[in-house]
């Protein structure tokens, strides 16, 4: 049971979108019927993105006014202390060269792989229940915000507000010009225009190499997206669907998501769904089972499965995927590799 809701809870790290920032906050929330309340809440619209942050336009990116919701902030002159609330967007301050800045950080961020390039022993916080008089007491110049925190529909940085901190939240995008956008945004936040842009470029000269090739398979396979490998008392197979960044990752790939036309962006696909649309390749993105691989090829319900009579069932780092930041690019690369071996053997992953 701990591990389905712990990877539920990382997929929620992508969907969730729920508004709120330095200023007024806006919300248009639904809570996803996919899982029990308070597991994985539905991704919704992020409200008009500021053009200033688009990528590329760095001139203008150095006036920050509003945050990726849409909400008024204002940004110190000199941001030297940050306090990061995501994952995703720790791992692009590492890579931005702002690791020695994050003075503190979520505690998925706290216990992840990267988690060794920020300075040891830093606070951690957690994303749904905040220590606000703790954050408001390490002084930072800005906190970047995910939409998990804003759950319960309630501001729980209001006191931050309060003190006169900036807090820029950042909702989980929902496509990889939106990821792009983010990317922009938090190196204009830093002071990190230049490098930000350097992370988009490789971004953009990968996709161009994967839709080059990807063009030239005429025969597209379609795939599965495991989250969460299913067992007896959770039958169900949690994927992505339309309206998602993974989605878009797939089709990048060359790969028909065989999820791809449920309008619901996680949507849960029954045994009898997916025996029907006999998909040619499973994508396992499971990081708490052992041996996912053999879980998935061990379900006696599916021996009838394309995939499974050809064993065509990989893994990918799911962690890494679930995260709305450019690694993306990497798990594009990774699928790519794993279903269509031969059409890209020399293909490189971006980020190392």
């Amino acid at each position: 049971m701990r591990r389905k809701i712990l990877t539920i809870a990382m997929a929620a790290c992508v969907s969730l979108s729920m508004l709120a920032g330095c200023g007024k906050t806006k919300t248009d929330t639904e809570v996803s019927s996919a899982v029990s309340a308070g597991d994985v809440e539905e991704a919704v619209s992020a409200g008009d993105v500021e053009e200033a942050v688009s990528a590329g336009d760095s001139e203008e990116a150095d006036i920050l006014d509003k945050d990726r919701a849409g909400n008024d902030i204002t940004v110190p002159e000199n941001v030297s202390a940050i306090i990061s609330m995501s994952p995703s967007v720790t791992e692009v301050l590492i890579d931005l060269g702002c690791a020695d800045k994050v003075v503190a950080c979520d505690t998925y961020s706290g216990t992840s792989p990267f988690a060794t390039a920020l300075t040891e022993d830093i606070p951690q916080f957690d994303m749904m229940t905040p220590d606000s008089e703790s954050i408001i007491a390490l002084n930072p110049d800005v906190v970047i915000t995910t939409g998990m925190s804003y759950a319960g529909g309630e501001d729980v940085y209001a006191a931050v507000r309060d003190a006169g901190i900036c807090v820029a939240d950042i909702p989980s995008s929902a496509s990889v010009e939106d990821i792009k956008k983010d990317i922009a945004f938090i190196g204009a936040l830093v002071g990190a225009d230049s490098d930000a842009q350097e992370l988009i470029s490789k971004m953009e000269e990968t996709e161009k190499v994967l839709a080059e090739k990807s063009a030239e398979i005429a025969d597209k396979k379609k795939v599965l997206y495991v989250m969460s490998v299913p067992t007896a008392d959770y039958p169900d197979v949690y994927t992505c669907g339309k309206g998602t960044y993974m989605d878009e990752v797939f089709a990048m790939a060359g790969c028909i998501n065989i999820a791809g036309d449920i309008d619901y962006q996680w949507p849960a696909m029954s045994e009898e769904d997916i025996i029907a649309a006999d998909p040619d390749v499973i994508i396992v993105g499971d990081t708490y089972t052992e041996n996912p691989v053999d879980a998935i090829m061990n379900i006696a319900q599916w021996k009838d499965i394309t995939a499974i009579k050809n064993c065509a069932v990989y893994t990918i780092d799911g962690d890494a995927f679930n995260q709305p930041d450019h690694y993306v690019m990497n798990s594009a690369c990774d699928i790519a590799k794993s279903v269509y071996p031969e059409e890209f053997e020399d293909l490189e992953n971006p980020f190392n």
